[in-house]
């Protein structure tokens, strides 16, 4: 079972690489290798993450009456298909080739999926996680 001090201090980590992300993005003079090598970085570590919440969060726990947690994590998933299918379309598109091409374009569109991907880990924090620990899905600690 996971412990929500380990799954915070990952959302940490995930959420510094969106800021240094953010931050390439507002450079004006192109960085392409520097912002693909984070990308790459930063998805790996979602990969891994997402892997884990799988486990505990997003599955097959919902009951004939559902509890809190259960509805936030419903709808939490409505909201997590658009994002995921924004963050595939936003890893196909800006290659490393096409962000040495279209370094505006892709600040721009660096500066808006970090954005949501920043408020999403906030609100997995700040509801599903308090939820998850108080219904025993997860530990206090490890």
């Amino acid at each position: 079972m996971d412990d929500i001090k380990r799954l915070i201090e990952e959302h940490q980590a995930m959420d510094d690489m969106a800021r240094e992300l953010i931050e390439l993005a507002r450079h004006s003079e192109p960085q392409p290798l520097e912002a693909f090598n984070a990308m790459r970085r930063l998805s790996a570590c979602l990969d891994e993450h997402l892997a884990g919440e799988a486990g505990f969060l997003y599955r097959d726990h919902l009951a004939a009456s559902p509890d809190r947690l259960d509805e936030e994590v419903r709808r939490f998933e409505a909201d997590f298909a658009d994002l995921t299918e924004e963050w595939t379309l936003y890893l196909r598109e800006w290659t490393l080739d096409n962000i040495a091409i279209d370094w505006r374009n892709y600040a721009h569109a660096t500066l808006w999926i970090m954005g949501r991907l920043r408020e999403r880990i906030a609100q997995e924090n700040d509801i599903l996680y308090p939820l998850a620990l108080h219904h025993g899905r997860i530990r206090l600690r490890s």
